[in-house]
């Protein structure tokens, strides 16, 4: 799974969105498994991305899998609801764990 975010210098909204997609990938144990990527719409690279995957608002949070977009939120990032069904993590609380791996018995 990759996270790719579209923001802009200076944009408080684009700076909530990471922090909160980031905050639950922490939480759930799950961000060491998901690679991020992050496009600034502020340079020449990051418009041309933008104007490429057809980015029509910032900011903007796309789920990837091998290559193929699953889900997209733009101007709001994921609710923590959307975010864990996208990554298959059921539909715990916003601040339950993800799953852990099972302890080796004895």
């Amino acid at each position: 799974m990759k996270v790719t975010y579209f923001v802009k210098d200076g944009c408080d909204a684009c700076k909530k969105a990471r922090h909160k997609v980031g905050f639950y990938l922490d939480r759930w144990g799950v961000a060491d498994e998901i690679e991020t990527e992050s496009y600034n719409v502020s340079t020449v690279d990051g418009l041309a991305e933008s104007a490429w995957r057809e980015i029509a608002d910032i900011p903007c949070v796309i789920l990837e899998e091998d290559g193929a977009e699953v889900a997209r939120w733009t101007k709001n990032p994921p609710t923590s609801a959307e975010l864990r069904a996208v990554l298959g993590l059921g539909d715990g609380p916003p601040d339950a764990p993800g799953p852990q791996a099972a302890e080796p018995s004895a």
